[in-house]
């Protein structure tokens, strides 16, 4: 099931898109669940980071899309946005938010199905895998998608998030086959790369969310092929 957030001020706005969505699921509750808001400042007051998708207005009263897009980015930088606006003129932005783009009001259904299918691609791609990691006595549930990159020093495997190091015993060979319903991809026979979090790729070297890795000869060119299917789809 995929879960979509509607913010906008227009109930009949609103209720198009809803309509649209339901048709592209042909009327199928069970694939999808919308939560409709008015206005950007409710949306972040009670933000809970369990959506996969927005669809978010420009104009509207208080804060507009824009502001709100910018303030959501603060503290998910995870759930797929698409704008919704009646102003064509607002075409080129969104990037420095990340949004894949812009629907013109009133929506039509061809131009919504077209950007709803890279809506489902990213968000199957962001979605990620459950990782459960033996710390100590206990069990740690790690998400694929908070995991920066890995890698094995010795008999240790270390997950490396944003925040903290995950050390267990385990193989890269292990680590790889938890992972092998994601997007990561070897850089040398140490590391393995989350390509949701690569930056940038120079020389011998990979930027992974700020993190200059080295990558191997051989390694190099398969990481350019994986980068180019994960970006194209």
């Amino acid at each position: 099931m995929i879960h979509i957030a509607i913010v906008d001020d227009d109930d009949t706005d609103a209720a198009n898109t809803t309509s649209l969505i339901s048709r592209y699921y042909e009327s199928d509750r069970s694939a999808y669940h919308i939560t409709r808001f008015t206005d950007g400042d409710t949306f972040l007051d009670t933000y809970r980071a369990g959506f996969d998708a927005l669809f978010l207005d420009i104009e509207m009263p208080g804060i507009d899309g824009l502001e709100t897009a910018h303030r959501l980015r603060e503290i998910d930088d995870h759930v797929v946005l698409v704008f919704t606006t009646k102003m064509a003129q607002y075409a080129a932005i969104g990037y420095d938010v990340d949004a894949v783009g812009y629907l013109v009001k009133p929506i039509d259904y061809f131009g919504f199905a077209l950007k709803m299918r890279k809506v489902e691609d990213l968000v199957a791609k962001r979605q990620g895998v459950t990782i459960p990691l033996t710390v100590g006595t206990g069990t740690q549930f790690l998400s694929s998608h908070d995991v920066r990159y890995i890698e094995v020093l010795g008999h240790e495997v270390i997950y490396h998030t944003d925040t903290t190091a995950y050390k267990v015993w385990s193989s890269l060979k292990d680590a790889a086959a938890l992972l092998e319903p994601v997007h990561f991809a070897a850089v040398s026979r140490y590391c393995l790369v989350n390509l949701e979090w690569v930056k940038a790729v120079t020389g011998d070297t990979v930027v992974v969310d700020g993190q200059t890795l080295p990558v191997s000869r051989s390694k190099r060119k398969p990481l350019m092929q994986a980068l180019a299917a994960y970006y194209g789809g």
